[in-house]
């Protein structure tokens, strides 16, 4: 994994020279080092969780809502919103339920780079419920004040790589992945977690079948014009087949190129 301490560092030298409004991660910084004195850890928890321990359980409360017997939509402030779409189908002589998950984009996101999402508006009979700092605070070792700004820093991160052009995956653990290539937007979807909403591993080949859902399997190696790709909230720099036809040795060249040019070192997964 790329050390994030370093990778933060220089995104806020970067955002200096090029002369933006400055850009500072004090929270990612201070998770990033385990500086636990300054963020008011709860000793009462046997470990020491990190940025992704803080996701997870973002996750988990986004898998939670959508697994309920009445499941709302559910938000995630900056990010998007995730709801379900149920119908009956008469199959193999037997009446099935589909269940398939959705996501809209948010707003905020599809607007950095004119991003091509649908937009799938919450009916108004389903409940709309957003992530709560509170909750998932009671998860991690963490304030709420420091949950709430460890989730504002890493999206402000996402935005901004957004903003420079690369190309990202947004995983959220258990539920799927958010996959950003040029402007084109792909929520994928983990199998374990369909088979968990549909009960049923007919229902969920048949909603992968006929591409009515994606798997995350998918996206994972899905490929990039830049033979890369950044991983939120791993805050990894991943290498991914090249659109173009370059040889596997030519990507490897370029993407530690580019992690040099950063002053950082990464590991390359395939």
């Amino acid at each position: 994994m790329t050390n994030l301490e370093a990778l933060i560092t220089n995104i806020e030298l970067c955002s200096q020279v090029d002369g933006c409004s400055t850009v500072t991660f004090p929270t990612l910084k201070k998770l990033s080092v385990n500086d636990a004195a300054d963020l008011e850890l709860d000793v009462s928890f046997p470990c020491f969780p990190d940025v992704v321990t803080i996701w997870s359980s973002v996750s988990k409360h986004v898998r939670e809502q959508l697994l309920q017997r009445k499941p709302q939509a559910v938000s995630i402030t900056g990010l998007g919103t995730f709801r379900l779409q149920k119908w009956l189908s008469f199959e193999n002589g037997e009446v099935l339920m589909f269940q398939r998950p959705l996501f809209s984009l948010s707003r905020t996101v599809a607007q950095i780079r004119e991003l091509r999402h649908a937009s799938l508006p919450v009916p108004g009979e389903i409940k709309k419920v957003s992530v709560s700092y509170k909750k998932i605070h009671s998860d991690v070792p963490y304030s709420e004040e420091v949950v709430q700004n460890c989730m504002q820093e890493t999206l402000n991160f996402f935005y901004f790589i957004l903003t420079n052009r690369e190309d990202t995956d947004f995983i959220l653990k258990d539920v799927g992945t958010l996959a950003i290539r040029g402007t084109e937007v792909t929520m994928a979807f983990c199998e374990d977690f369909l088979l968990s909403l549909n009960k049923s591993t007919y229902v969920v080949e048949k909603l992968l079948a006929k591409k009515w859902v994606i798997s995350d399997k998918e996206v994972a190696r899905s490929p990039s014009c830049f033979g890369r790709v950044y991983q939120f909230p791993q805050f990894d720099i991943r290498a991914v087949p090249r659109r173009a036809a370059l040889t596997g040795k030519k990507i490897f060249t370029e993407f530690e190129s580019a992690l040099s040019s950063m002053g950082i070192r990464g590991n390359v997964s395939d």
